[in-house]
């Protein structure tokens, strides 16, 4: 047998599952409130998600749209991971991102990351992630092709209460690729407590924040929203 076909039948052993028994999950997550940013500037915050979720893989699309009059921070996020049967606590994951954000002049950012992630915890009451891999992006979508290359790091950290959740997200993005011309490395966070008060409805205030390395823009531009959020359990085959 060659090595082709070793290394085949590994990824069909290790990715293969009964799908019988992988039913999928569909939720629908929505979100409406006020956001401000630099305690001086308001606005409206709006979210919509789409979640799929089965024993083995997890796919999700999310849509952020803060409005602050002339200003937007718009975002819309693609991402998909599949559990290696085989190895449990090991799992690989595509994501793509477009971002527009005049608060920090991106006009389109076009996003593209994939890599390995490690379930460092993983409970009914929340899990504990860390990510590795490799990502570009294209900062000026619309008029430049040039690409920018990028190691990721990612941690997260999820936990759920009886009324209360917690989420945690960080993500570090070390440019690798046109150093010496410009330094786009950053550091990104997003963080919430959410309150579960009625039935599928929770007030959610929570923060999001960029931060460049190089300290190229200003950094105090952090997002702060407080919104009513309700989810759906939508019962699609």
């Amino acid at each position: 047998m060659s090595r082709k076909a070793v290394l085949l039948f590994i990824i069909t052993i290790s990715l293969g599952h009964d799908t019988e028994a992988d039913i999928p999950k569909w939720t629908s997550f929505s979100r409406g409130g006020l956001v401000n940013v630099n305690n001086n500037n308001s606005g409206v915050a709006t979210y919509f998600r789409l979640k799929r979720l089965t024993n083995y893989t997890f796919r999700d699309i999310r849509f952020y749209a803060h409005l602050f009059g002339s200003d937007q921070d718009i975002r819309l996020r693609q991402k998909s991971s599949r559990i290696f049967v085989s190895i449990p606590w090991l799992y690989n994951f595509t994501t793509v991102c477009y971002q527009r954000n005049t608060l920090v002049d991106i006009a389109l950012r076009y996003h593209y990351n994939q890599g390995l992630g490690i379930l460092l915890r993983n409970t009914e009451r929340g899990n504990i992630t860390t990510e590795m891999g490799l990502a570009y992006d294209m900062s000026n979508y619309l008029e430049d092709t040039r690409k920018t290359s990028y190691l990721k790091l990612a941690f997260t950290h999820d936990k759920d209460f009886r009324h209360i959740n917690t989420k945690l997200e960080l993500d570090y993005f070390s440019q690798i690729s046109d150093i010496n011309i410009y330094n786009l490395s950053r550091f990104q966070a997003m963080g919430e407590l959410q309150w579960k008060f009625y039935q599928n409805l929770k007030l959610i205030g929570g923060f999001y924040q960029e931060l460049r390395t190089n300290r190229t823009y200003n950094n105090k531009n952090t997002l702060l929203h407080i919104t009513i959020g309700w989810s759906k359990l939508l019962k699609w085959e």
